[in-house]
């Protein structure tokens, strides 16, 4: 009679499942590398894009980049670990290596610095409306705190399988990103449109791509939340959850990169308007508009100034009244000008 010999120590048994155990941690490690992917090129067009920006802005950008890719760095590290040094290795696809660090860790970091950012672009659009700011703020910082010691609990305890043991704080970190998130959203969406319908066509469609972006891009770092809190949740024991959130880090930072490189593409919407004028011969009189075609000259203001008069200048008979409008990130300058012409007829 033949005894089943048992496996090698370290080795999976046979009826284990080892592909339910490491291909979220792969599929995991390919999307966040995708994303870094993404976040190089959004920076590169940044860079080409908007090299007159503030200093602050600037280092905001290059941080998002710099701390994604230790990010990066950090789950290489545990990609040869896992599937090269270790394959096939049960105890060692079972120790997380340093992926609480780079995934709750580092990705509540990221997130905080995002929904601050947002949270400061509030408290631009509406100044009556810091209280609010403070307390998306209080959300953004509770999902962080949640995910740091979820994080160094994981990482304490060396064994994937016992990162439930951590699960009030996961469910701090993974609620408060999708809560946070999703206030976000709305109070831009909310705070944009009750102040771009009192305007004019042109600034309503700006308002809209503004909403529209700021809807899409925290909808889908919300969702992330939840679906990973719906699989660490509803499949207890399970490594399944890791998937969707080694990617949120990545989110954050390509948000952050899509809400500055948008203001290209604003830019372009309205130097695509057609230059209108008139010219009345009886009175002599001209007036036009002119929008700023330098899309370095875009500034990151997150704020709706809209009816600011500017300055009026009188040059050779005409007068030139400078308006600008602020909306978002964009800032339209429209010139106005009326005057009487020269003894040559000609302005």
């Amino acid at each position: 009679m033949s005894v089943p010999t048992a496996p090698p120590p370290g080795l999976a048994p046979p009826s284990l499942d080892l592909g339910a155990i490491a291909g979220p941690q792969l599929i995991g490690s390919l999307l966040n590398y995708c994303l870094y992917g993404v976040l190089v090129v959004q920076v590169y067009i940044y860079r080409l894009s908007f090299p007159r920006d503030n200093t602050i802005v600037k280092c905001l950008v290059y941080f998002a980049l710099i701390f994604e890719t230790v990010s990066v760095c950090l789950n290489a590290v545990d990609i040869f670990d896992w599937f090269g040094t270790g394959f096939g290795d049960i105890q060692n696809l079972a120790d997380p290596g340093v992926g609480p660090i780079y995934t709750p860790i580092m990705g509540s970091i990221m997130a905080l610095v995002v929904e601050i950012f947002f949270c400061y672009r509030i408290w631009v659009i509406n100044r009556k409306a810091w209280w609010w700011s403070l307390v998306i703020a209080a959300v953004s910082i509770t999902q962080c705190v949640g995910g740091f010691v979820g994080g160094v609990l994981a990482r304490v305890a060396s064994d994937v399988s016992k990162r439930h043991a951590q699960d009030r704080f996961v469910y701090l970190w993974l609620v408060g990103d999708a809560v946070a998130d999703i206030m976000i959203a709305g109070s831009m969406t909310y705070l944009l449109l009750r102040a771009g319908n009192k305007h004019h066509r042109q600034t309503n469609d700006i308002v809209m791509r503004i909403v529209q972006l700021t809807v899409e891009t925290n909808s889908v770092s919300a969702t992330v939340a939840i679906v990973s809190l719906i699989l660490f949740a509803g499949a207890p024991g399970t490594t399944y959850f890791i998937t969707p959130t080694m990617i949120l880090g990545k989110l954050y930072a390509n948000t952050l990169l899509v809400t500055f490189n948008n203001r290209a593409f604003l830019h372009k919407s309205t130097t695509s308007q057609p230059f209108s004028s008139s010219y009345v011969s009886s009175s002599n009189t001209y007036s036009g508009s002119r929008v700023s075609s330098n899309p370095g000259s875009v500034p990151l203001s997150a704020g709706l100034k809209f009816f600011d008069p500017g300055e009026t200048v009188i040059e050779q008979g005409v007068t030139i009244t400078s308006q600008t409008h602020t909306i978002g990130d964009n800032e339209i300058k429209l010139d106005t000008m009326r005057g009487e012409p020269k003894l040559h007829g000609h302005l």
